[in-house]
């Protein structure tokens, strides 16, 4: 009896071993080939895990990517501590060139569809950048829009973003 509860012991902490080695094996490939495995934990999009296809430039509405915001809005997403220095934003795409897209009363509209509200302060009290009237995304651009939450800091205060702050691709592996 002993000599069996020994070698199953040993045959558990030789799986354990194996898998140990297989992630990071898989760990130390995955960078190599061009993608990384991202946990998003800001609100705007659901929690979890991330497969990010790094380079990969997408031009289909609602695909994620992921991308560098641009300059007054770094400056404010950073500079208000919704996340860390030089973090990347993940976001769906919700609008590519020509798409139109307009503030009214208070509603966030592309192409004519509501895609929810547009608020004047953040959750703190703070004023929100703020579009006026309609626009068009332009050549080599994408409008960043979430409607998970409707407080999500996307393309209705930020505006179109050129297609060269795209870092990758993604998409959703493990979301809760």
């Amino acid at each position: 009896m002993n000599r069996l509860v020994v070698r199953r012991a040993l045959r558990l902490h030789a799986l354990a071993a194996s898998v140990i080695a297989c992630a990071i094996t898989a760990g130390a490939a995955i960078p190599l080939s061009g993608h990384e495995v991202v946990f998003n934990d800001s609100p705007s999009v659901p929690r979890g895990f991330y497969w990010i296809a790094l380079g990969a430039h997408s031009s289909q509405r609602g695909d994620y990517v992921v991308f560098a915001p641009p300059g007054d809005s770094a400056a404010l997403i950073y500079g208000r501590g919704w996340l860390p220095n030089a973090m990347p934003l993940l976001k769906p795409i919700g609008a590519l060139e020509s798409d139109r897209y307009c503030i009214e009363h208070g509603r966030f509209l592309i192409n004519g569809e509501d895609k929810g509200p547009v608020f004047a302060t953040d959750a703190s009290g703070l004023p929100m950048p703020r579009i006026v009237g309609c626009r068009r995304v332009g050549r080599n651009e994408f409008l960043p829009v979430s409607t998970y939450i409707e407080r999500s800091f996307d393309g209705r205060y930020m505006g179109a973003v050129p297609m060269t702050n795209i870092i990758g691709t993604g998409r959703a592996i493990l979301t809760f």
